[in-house]
């Protein structure tokens, strides 16, 4: 069997059992580089050892995080289990890589609070409808702290009672959120405008049932939702090496920690499945954050 083909079965059997569509897209980009370096007519049951390991060599010389690294011998190892189980090779050359543990992890450095007043007012005034889109998009990623894809996927029926329910999540669990009273009066104002511009443009039968949508009526794809990001960042003069999605979710993450000082709760808030991914957000702390957080919670003043 070609590797091509070996791919795409293993992708399409993924669909069918469920896996998250952020994992999906991840092997998928995996396993294209992979098939590209061993060539992409070689049969499957002919890929060793030494092709698995001069792939992670070729990798580590491209100068990828051990992260990434860990990511494509997973997608590897994934493929050639699902392989071993359908008979069609009897060994997985790919466990003769070793996973390491990420090291030397660098700081997160967040959003200021000035930057976060500066994007929270970006396009406030402006009534036209990508502009209120825009900006709506924008405080959704700060007030919720949502992965680009779950505000991609997030439907009118996912926000009810006051709360959003993301559903398409990197773990496939459900998670929810309180609508906050100040996002609630942005959500109002974006419902407002929207149905103005289609009805407009006679397009109200045509929309889909996403809730951010391009100027079509169509859902509106992540790497666009990356560009308003960008777009935001380069108007507010906010440095773009912050200027990434998951940027906003570093922030909310820090920010909830700060207000709250309850760790499992942001870890809740965030859909994480293990607290130790939530601990890494602690690494954007500084240590004016630090002092801030424990001025007025002195252990032996509390005991009077």
């Amino acid at each position: 069997m070609p590797i091509n083909d070996a791919i795409i079965e293993y992708l399409d059997e993924l669909e069918i059992t469920n896996t998250s569509k952020e994992t999906i897209r991840a092997y998928k980009n995996a396993l294209k580089i992979f098939s590209k370096f061993i060539k992409e007519d070689t049969d499957i049951t002919k890929i060793n050892v030494s092709d698995i390991k001069a792939f992670h060599q070729f990798n580590k010389d491209r100068g990828l995080k051990q992260k990434t690294l860990n990511s494509y011998i997973s997608a590897i190892r994934g493929m050639f289990n699902y392989l071993i189980d359908e008979q069609i090779v009897t060994n997985n050359p790919a466990m003769s890589v070793k996973l390491e543990r990420a090291k030397d992890k660098k700081i997160i450095e967040v959003f200021t609070k000035d930057e976060v007043k500066r994007l929270v007012n970006w396009n406030k005034k402006s009534r036209d409808f990508l502009d209120v889109r825009n900006s709506l998009i924008i405080s959704f990623l700060l007030e919720t702290g949502c992965r680009n894809h779950e505000l991609s996927y997030l439907k009118e029926s996912d926000i009810h009672n006051g709360f959003i329910y993301f559903k398409v999540t990197k773990n496939s669990k459900p998670r929810v959120v309180p609508v906050s009273r100040l996002l609630e009066k942005q959500m109002r104002r974006y419902k407002r405008i929207k149905d103005s511009y289609f009805k407009r443009l006679g397009k109200e039968d045509v929309i889909e049932d996403f809730y951010i949508l391009s100027k079509s009526g169509k859902r509106l794809w992540q790497q666009n939702i990356g560009g308003v990001v960008d777009k935001a960042c380069i108007s507010c003069d906010i440095d773009m090496y912050k200027a990434y999605p998951h940027n906003f979710r570093h922030t909310y993450a820090v920010m909830m920690l700060k207000n709250t000082g309850n760790i499992h709760l942001v870890s809740k808030l965030l859909g994480h499945g293990n607290l130790s991914i939530t601990e890494d957000y602690l690494r954007g702390l500084t240590n004016d954050d630090v002092i801030e957080m424990v001025e007025g919670n002195s252990i032996l003043e509390s005991l009077k």
